[in-house]
């Protein structure tokens, strides 16, 4: 069987002009198309550093940071930033005040955020919220991290840069229970004012 072919495209000398086919003009979208558009919602896709003057802190949040735990997430962010601050279209901060403040403290001009778009006022407070709870219902396999601490002194590293206290290291490395720490890298979880005190009558 033959195929027809364009003699304009495989002969030569033929003469034959074929003229080019004009652009498709495209069409500006109407009011009622642009109507139908929808926002984009989501993460972005790239981290930007921001001045921290332009960052805002989100109205009533309900978290608090103790000096503590800022001093740690110091520690932390100096060394190496981990964790971006999540912020709204606004530039309103969702997660990552004391990300924030102990960058204020190092002397940052800039923080490394990430934007969410696209949700309703409701979703946003939500998200701060649940930001700040749901990490905190994670547990500890004390065995597993007695282990990874074991290793860190080995190397001599300084242990205190996983968010623990020496105390705290201490107790785990004698098969006790720690209490309750806070992941430097980010600050969904805040730490106690100060150790438990027990009461005659206590159960």
């Amino acid at each position: 069987m033959k195929h027809r072919t364009d003699p304009a495209l495989t002969s030569r000398g033929t003469g034959r002009h074929v003229a080019p086919k004009a652009p498709t003009e495209a069409h500006p979208a109407t009011p009622r198309d642009a109507q139908n558009v929808t926002p984009p919602r989501g993460l972005k896709d790239k981290i930007t550093w921001v001045a921290i003057g332009d960052l805002k802190p989100f109205p009533g949040n309900p978290r608090g940071h103790p000096e503590d735990q800022i001093a740690r997430l110091m520690r932390s962010i100096e060394r190496v930033w981990t964790n971006p601050i999540l912020i709204d279209e606004t530039r309103t901060i969702l997660a990552g005040h004391a990300r924030l403040e102990a960058a204020k403290r190092l002397g940052f001009a800039e923080v490394p955020t990430l934007t969410i778009t696209g949700l309703s006022a409701a979703e946003k407070r939500a998200l701060v919220i649940a930001d700040n709870r749901l990490p905190e219902q994670a547990v500890w396999d004390f065995d597993l991290l007695r282990e990874h601490f074991k290793e860190l002194i080995e190397i001599d590293f300084d242990v205190e840069l996983t968010g623990f206290s020496t105390g705290e290291i201490d107790l785990v490395l004698d098969g006790k229970p720690a209490p309750a720490a806070t992941d430097p890298a980010d600050d969904l979880t805040g730490l106690d004012d100060g150790p438990a005190v027990s009461r005659p009558g206590d159960v």
